[in-house]
C-alpha cells in the first residue's frame, strides 16, 4: 500500500528548490525533527520508495508519505511549520543594496555579514546562507594587502603610463629589453604559512641568524631570471656585476633597468657603469615595491622552498634556493609567465 502511494505522489524538484532545502538543511537554528522532514524530501527525489526512508529514518510508515504530501502542497513553508527559514534567494531584491554597503565597509566575518544583512533587509540568515550568499556577490575571502604609508598613488600611475609602458611597448615589439631588478635577503629560520591538517602542526626552527643573498633581473616578456648570489652584503659592486652580466647577454640591444631607490643602486659608480655599457637605470617612485615585478618572483620562491620547511644548517637551507632559482629557469615557464604578467596593483588615489 505505501509504495503504491509513493509511486502516486512523484515530486520534481527544480534546482533552486534543491539549493533551498540544502541550506535549510545546514542552517544551525533548525531543529532535528524538521532537518529529517528535509531529507524525507531529498531522499524521495533521489528515488528512495517510502519503505526504505521509514526504514533508515527510523519513522512511521506512513509518515515520509505525509512529509512528501505537506511539500507539494505548499512547498518549504508548510513542511517547516514555524515558518523561521526562509532561504537565500529572497535577498534577490536586495543584491544592488547589499553590494554597495559591502563594497564600501567590508565585512571580517560572517557573524558581521548577518547582522548586516538582516538590519538592511529584514532577512535572517544562518552563517553558512550568508557565506553562500556573498559568494553569489562575487565576493571571497582575502588577505588584506598593505599599502605603504608615504606612498604616492598618482606619481606611481603617471611614473607607469609615462615611463614604464612606452618602454615595455618597445620591448614587447622586440626592440628593447627591460629588467626588473631587486634584492631579495633570505634568513636561515622558519616560514610559516598555512596547511590543511588534522591538528596543529609545529615546525622546526632553524638557530642562527644567516643570510643568503640573492640579486636578481629578470626580463619583462621572456622571463628569464639573472642572479648573482652572495653570503656577503649586496652592494653596489654587486650591481655592477649585475650590470655586466646582463649586457653580456644582450650585447647589441637596448637595455632598461627598473630598480628601486636603494642606496647601493641610486649611487655614483652605478651610474658611471650603467653609461659605459650603454645601460638605462629607471629608478622607481619612491615605496613603490608593487611596481617592481621581481617582488612577486621573490614570494614565489619563498613558497616553494621555504615556506613550512625546516633546514638543518646554513648550507642545506642556501641549496634548496640555489634549487628552486635554476629550476625556475629551466621548468617554470607556465608558473612564471602566469604570475608575471604584466599587469601591476595601482592604489585609490584617494585617501579612504
Amino acid at each position: 500500500m505505501c509504495n503504491r502511494k509513493a509511486l502516486v505522489i512523484t515530486l520534481e524538484l527544480t534546482e533552486a528548490e534543491l539549493n533551498d532545502i540544502a541550506e535549510a538543511m545546514d542552517d544551525p537554528s533548525l531543529g532535528d525533527r524538521y532537518k529529517s522532514k528535509l531529507l524525507v524530501i531529498r531522499m524521495h527525489h533521489q528515488g528512495a520508495t517510502n519503505k526504505f526512508i521509514s526504514e533508515v529514518l527510523n519513522l512511521g510508515i506512513n509518515t515520509p508519505v505525509s512529509y512528501i504530501k505537506d511539500y507539494q502542497s505548499g512547498g518549504l513553508a508548510e513542511v517547516l511549520e514555524d515558518r523561521y527559514y526562509r532561504p537565500s534567494s529572497s535577498l534577490e531584491p536586495f543584491w544592488d543594496c547589499l553590494r554597495c554597503s559591502f563594497e564600501a565597509v567590508p565585512v571580517a566575518n560572517a557573524k558581521e555579514a548577518m547582522a548586516r544583512i538582516e538590519s538592511l533587509t529584514g532577512v535572517r540568515l544562518s552563517e553558512s546562507q550568508v557565506r553562500r550568499s556573498m559568494k553569489r556577490l562575487g565576493m571571497a575571502l582575502r588577505k588584506v594587502a598593505p599599502v605603504p604609508g608615504k606612498a604616492d598613488p598618482q606619481m606611481q600611475l603617471d611614473f607607469y603610463q609615462t615611463e614604464m609602458l612606452p618602454r615595455l611597448a618597445e620591448a614587447a615589439a622586440g626592440k628593447r629589453k627591460v629588467f626588473f631588478m631587486d634584492a631579495a635577503h633570505f634568513v636561515l629560520g622558519s616560514f610559516l604559512g598555512m596547511i590543511w591538517c588534522f591538528s596543529r602542526v609545529f615546525l622546526k626552527t632553524s638557530a642562527g641568524r644567516q643570510r643568503y643573498n640573492v640579486l636578481g633581473a629578470v626580463d619583462s616578456h621572456s622571463k628569464k631570471l639573472f642572479t648573482i648570489r652572495t653570503t656577503d652584503n649586496i652592494n653596489a659592486a654587486t650591481v655592477c656585476e649585475m650590470l655586466k652580466k646582463l649586457r653580456s647577454a644582450h650585447p647589441e640591444i637596448p637595455i632598461t633597468l627598473v630598480l628601486d631607490n636603494a642606496r647601493y643602486q641610486h649611487c655614483r659608480k652605478v651610474a658611471e657603469e650603467a653609461a659605459a655599457w650603454d645601460l638605462e637605470l629607471l629608478f622607481l617612485p619612491a615605496y613603490s615595491p608593487n611596481l617592481n615585478l621581481i617582488e612577486r618572483l621573490w614570494k614565489l620562491v619563498k613558497k616553494k622552498c621555504l615556506t613550512n620547511k625546516y633546514y638543518p644548517n646554513f648550507a642545506e637551507f642556501r641549496e634548496a634556493i640555489d634549487s628552486c632559482l635554476k629550476e625556475i629557469n629551466r621548468f617554470g615557464k607556465k608558473e612564471l609567465h602566469s604570475l608575471l604578467t604584466l599587469n601591476f596593483q595601482f592604489f585609490p588615489t584617494h585617501e579612504s
